[in-house]
């Protein structure tokens, strides 16, 4: 066991924190760091004057009167006068500075006429102390800067550091294989309920078969006629699309459309007529649980169906800037004002909004609270830029005014009421078009509930549309949302597939550290390839050749990978589409519609008219193979995952599975070039025999350095198993980021490298100087710990702990 430790400066926004260190260095041994009361990265400063022998430097501030000056704010108290050092130009006073927060500089010559504060300039520079504290200041006279050292930091490795150790995180309700099904499309188990109890033509009912854009009459009791089915795929959990009550019918003439895909809801209480009922639903979930099968549910908060035009008929989306909102007594406000709070102004629908709010009276929402027009944005259709991302209606969509407390309350008790109908977790749409204070706390409210009625394993995934890990990690760091739809994965993986360079996974992969926490991890991310928005993984790969060998590679990525494995009903029976949106949403049932007959598969074949429940097609065998693949060696499921090779273009893509029990290697390599490859690796195992699992038949065998030759065929993936533990390795630790005199701000990388390339699993954590307790960050499980720390609700000034405890496999 390793450990180290760090510590640095943290400054609130728009002053960032700083951080020093300083470490001792050997195995078993803590490390320690000092901070730094500096910004980085830092210029030159020309301008400072030479410093004569007989100057006189002062440490001038708001605790003076506390360190032996007779006030605040002396340029020539002598208590607090630095001294030389042996070091030519720096000037130090080390001192005891009692809890509190302050403002200092440095003067010269009795005189704040020459002073250095924050970079050597004017600012003062501030300081935060939560505990008494042990300082050391120095003044470098050729820079213009000045340090703060902590002089009691936590020293070498003892046996107190064992309670800094924790597990890495897998979070309760993770670990599933989700099958995500559009209802309508999947099977018709009752053709009376097709029009949804309507009666009329298809603008009426929005029954079509014919038309990709209607109803076409899947229900829940298809999906429970064929759990047999979706359970051969090794499928743990069922992800339904929205199957509340929805609009039946929205547009006119060629942009009539149904809602058949569940996203413009009228009533959040009832199961859509068109596919069935609440009870239907209450048995599908009894029977999904006795298989050991999970449903979730896909919600909405962001929108309901458009039922909520404008007295003007404009629909352009309307800024702030121009027309601010106003509240019933004319008075201007931002409703960002109040997010997060429990109050909000009172509004007036005739006069508070840009455009004026004219309910339809075709339909009534429920709950009933959703028909008073002020809990609605009402400023036209969102440009997807700037403000309007919240603020807009989504192409029509009638967009609620999340801000308002009423919003984020009435939207609890509907989705608890779900959660005591038996749903097992939800998937929530539209999350980025929500403000964020909505999150933090209706995510709140829903899991506390759920863990009141005893669900402890209650999970519930945002789909933030984005492919960019620091955008979405901040829904899983700050709000109780478990996970987000990993995006990142999607986009690399579908790339890889396709043949790009296996460095787009490397720095996928990279990116996971931004979602560990100390109750977090990218183990929970949901993995998909495509959906009902984007397309299909079929269709990605529609310009390749050997099409069925680049999806089963995508396949293999997914699940030989971190992360919940999703697959998209239709995917296993080969379908791709000719698109996102109508063009990826094909019935498995015999289609009647003629774009989805003449669509071809990742076979080559026409989808036809048939059914498709083929549990013998290519994919459904393959993805059945890896889903028992991966349920069979814990490792595969949740193990950690250590990067061994990326090649610079495409090739292959190699890492080890280690789940922390077995302390076993799992080799795997996959290939997207259409070639076979041959690859050197530096496995986490000497000395060991592999076996074959997957892909291969033969062994391997490593050297005593680790080094092992693998054969990865052409568009392939090959899985081994060492046939002894991983290597213990003797750790020297240095910590490398953050960087001493590095300022700090926001999310802030802390980084060890630990000078081996092992198994390990790296404990950190921090606490303010001075103060007992220390507040874990995350467990990092690679060779390259490295975990966030966001310091931006830390006062200015504050001098932040920071200390690593690095576990190699002998514990």
């Amino acid at each position: 066991m390793n450990s180290k430790s760090a510590a640095s400066s943290v400054r609130s926004q728009p002053l960032p924190p700083y951080l020093h260190k300083r470490s001792w260095r050997r195995w078993v041994t803590a490390l320690a760091a000092t901070p730094m009361l500096a910004l980085a990265p830092m210029a030159p400063l020309a301008s400072i004057p030479a410093v004569a022998d007989e100057t006189s430097v002062t440490l001038a501030g708001s605790f003076q009167s506390l360190l032996g000056c007779s006030a605040d704010w002396m340029a020539d108290c002598e208590a607090t006068s630095l001294q030389s050092t042996d070091q030519e130009g720096q000037y130090s006073l080390e001192v005891e500075v009692p809890a509190g927060n302050y403002e200092y500089k440095v003067a010269l010559n009795k005189s704040f006429d020459t002073s250095y504060g924050l970079d050597g300039g004017e600012e003062n520079i501030p300081l935060a102390l939560s505990a008494d504290s042990r300082l050391r200041f120095t003044f470098d006279t050729a820079t213009g800067l000045t340090q703060v050292v902590p002089l009691d930091l936590r020293g070498e490795y003892s046996d107190t550091d064992a309670e800094l150790v924790a597990a890495p995180v897998r979070q309760a309700g993770s670990g599933e294989q989700f099958y995500f099904v559009l209802t309508d499309r999947f099977a018709n188990g009752s053709t009376a309920n097709d029009t949804g109890g309507l009666e009329g033509d298809r603008l009426t009912t929005g029954f079509d078969p014919t038309d990709k854009g209607f109803y076409e009459g899947g229900d829940i009791a298809g999906l429970h006629s064929k759990l047999d089915y979706i359970q051969g795929l090794g499928t743990s959990a069922i992800w339904l699309t929205p199957s509340f009550k929805n609009m039946p019918v929205q547009g006119s003439g060629d942009d009539a459309s149904a809602g058949y895909h569940g996203y413009w809801v009228t009533d959040f209480t009832q199961i859509d007529p068109h596919l069935g009922t609440n009870e239907e639903l209450s048995e599908l979930i009894d029977d999904a649980h006795k298989r050991g099968i999970k449903v979730y549910f896909d919600i909405i908060v962001n929108h309901t169906a458009d039922l909520i035009d404008n007295k003007e008929k404009k629909y352009s989306y309307v800024e702030q800037s121009s027309l601010p909102y106003k509240d019933a007594q004319g008075q201007a406000f931002d409703p960002a004002d109040y997010a997060g709070s429990d109050t909000f102004p009172e509004l007036d629908a005739s006069s508070s909004f840009p455009y004026t709010p004219v309910v339809s009276d075709q339909v009534k929402k429920v709950p009933d609270w959703l028909n008073d027009p002020t809990l609605y944005h009402n400023r036209g259709d969102s440009t997807w830029e700037g403000e309007s991302v919240t603020y807009g209606d989504f192409q029509g969509l009638d967009d609620l005014m999340t801000e308002n407390p009423k919003v984020v309350n009435g939207f609890a008790e509907v989705y608890k009421n779900w959660v005591d109908l038996g749903i097992d977790g939800f998937r929530i749409d539209t999350a980025k078009h929500v403000n964020f204070e909505f999150w933090e706390q209706w995510t709140k409210q829903v899991q506390d509930y759920a863990r009141a009625q005893g669900k402890d394993d209650f999970f519930m995934f945002g789909e933030v549309y984005d492919a960019d890990a620091k955008k979405l990690s901040p829904y899983v760091r700050k709000t109780e949302m478990n996970s987000v739809l990993d995006f990142t994965f999607q986009s690399a993986a579908a790339g890889f597939a396709g043949g790009n360079s296996a460095k787009t996974l490397s720095a996928l992969f990279s990116a996971d550290d931004y979602y560990t926490t100390a109750n977090t991890s990218a183990d929970a991310l949901p993995t998909f390839l495509g959906n009902h928005d984007m397309g299909r993984i079929g269709y990605f790969l529609n310009n390749s050749n050997q099409k069925l060998k680049r999806d089963e590679l995508a396949h293999e990525l997914m699940f030989l990978t971190r992360g919940q494995p999703v697959v998209y009903y239709g995917d296993e029976q080969g379908f791709a589409g000719t698109g996102g949106d109508k063009d990826s949403r094909q019935s498995l049932f015999a289609s009647q519609v003629s774009d989805y007959q003449n669509q071809e598969l990742i076979t080559g074949e026409k989808l036809g008219t048939q059914d498709r429940y083929d549990s013998d097609s290519p994919l459904y065998q393959h993805i059945a193979a890896l889903s028992k693949l991966r349920e069979s060696n814990k490792a595969l499921k949740g193990g950690a995952q250590v990067e061994l090779y990326a090649q610079d273009s495409k090739g292959v893509y190699a890492f080890s599975r280690v789940d922390r029990d077995e302390k076993t290697e799992y080799l795997v390599a996959l290939n997207n070039s259409e070639e076979s490859a041959d690859v050197e690796l530096s496995t986490l195992t000497s000395d060991a025999t592999y076996s074959a699992l997957y892909g291969a038949e033969d062994k391997l065998s490593s050297a005593a350095d680790g080094k092992l030759n693998v054969t990865v065929p052409a568009l392939s993936a090959v899985v081994y198993k060492a046939d002894k533990n991983v290597d213990s390795a003797a750790f020297t630790p240095e910590i490398s980021a953050p960087k001493s005199g590095a300022g700090l701000s926001g999310v802030t990388p802390v980084s060890v490298d630990l000078g081996e390339q092992a198994w390990a699993e790296t404990s950190m954590s921090w606490r303010e100087v001075g103060t007992e307790k220390w507040h874990l960050l995350g467990v990092a499980e690679d060779h390259t710990p490295r975990v966030f720390h966001d310091v931006s609700s830390l006062p200015q000034g504050t001098l932040v702990e920071y200390r690593a405890v690095s576990t190699n496999a002998a514990g």
